[in-house]
């Protein structure tokens, strides 16, 4: 088992961590037209092709302790399949490091950490799992990591997009954009298109959040796919998460794990901590 574990994560280093950056953002920014029309179209159209590979930052999480930090983290999403694989790399302030392997399927929430904290999780069992509910943060953290749940909000419910400037974005120039959301719309799509995962993660953000509105950073490439977004999920405790696209081709070939290495968090006995204080020992 342990020999399938260290395979797993290796081929996952070679495939979910480099920065393959396709031929398609490399061709600068442009095209005119109504902003806001040009931001949904590059939505649908990011939203629309197989695979998404982007890295992720983050400004302020509140996830974890104080002596851990984010370092950051990178991502690759089966878009046909809405199955998010992922990695964050975690600082601790003695110098020392670990990683959090992420699953988001479009029902559960899986966490695999690495190493694995001391003398919690049962003989065999490698990977936390946590389910989405109203009573709980878990589907707006899970997508709030997943790029699907921007996109899907700019492409359904994008009320305004302001123009702001042209800005070069990892040596790429790109259309930056001020975009505001109406969450009540872009959860009616939602709930319209079965997509309970993001339903609930876009319901967790208007009733944390206290407002039907939400504010987005959007850049738009040339040939017109979203190259980043910088959002705030409400109620996530993420903080400001920024997703910078790298590929909108390139495939992974990884699969979820099995069920028998899959324990609930529940069966853990939380006595109320989050999947991440958990996994993290805290």
């Amino acid at each position: 088992m342990g020999r399938i574990r260290r395979s797993r994560k290796t081929a996952a280093v070679r495939c979910v961590l480099p920065l393959v950056v396709a031929a398609y953002v490399l061709c600068g920014c442009g095209g005119g037209g109504d902003p806001l029309s040009q931001v949904k179209a590059s939505a649908q159209k990011t939203i629309g092709v197989h695979w998404l590979r982007y890295q992720l930052a983050f400004d302020r999480p509140r996830l974890f302790e104080p002596s851990l930090q984010v370092a950051g983290g990178r991502a690759v999403f089966n878009v046909d399949a809405r199955l998010g694989y992922e990695v964050l790399t975690l600082r601790e302030r003695g110098g020392g490091s670990r990683l959090l392997w992420l699953d988001v399927t479009p029902t559960a929430f899986l966490v695999d950490p690495d190493p694995p904290p001391a003398g919690v999780l049962p003989a065999g069992k490698i990977w936390i799992s946590a389910g989405y509910s109203g009573a709980n943060a878990v589907a707006a953290q899970a997508e709030g990591l997943s790029a699907e749940l921007p996109l899907d909000e700019i492409a359904w419910g994008a009320q305004t997009a302001t123009r702001i400037r042209t800005s070069v974005v990892g040596h790429v120039p790109m259309a930056e954009y001020r975009v505001v959301v109406d969450l009540t719309k872009a959860l009616s799509a939602a709930r319209t298109a079965h997509l309970r995962s993001i339903a609930a993660a876009i319901a967790g953000e208007r009733r944390a959040g206290g407002v039907a509105r939400l504010s987005l950073l959007v850049w738009v490439n040339g040939p017109g796919f979203v190259g980043r977004i910088d959002e705030t999920v409400p109620g996530a405790g993420l903080g400001a998460v920024t997703f910078m696209f790298t590929s909108y081709t390139l495939r992974y070939t990884g699969t979820l794990p099995p069920s028998s290495q899959i324990v609930p968090l529940e069966s853990l006995s939380p006595g109320g901590r989050s999947i991440w204080s958990v996994a993290t020992g805290s």
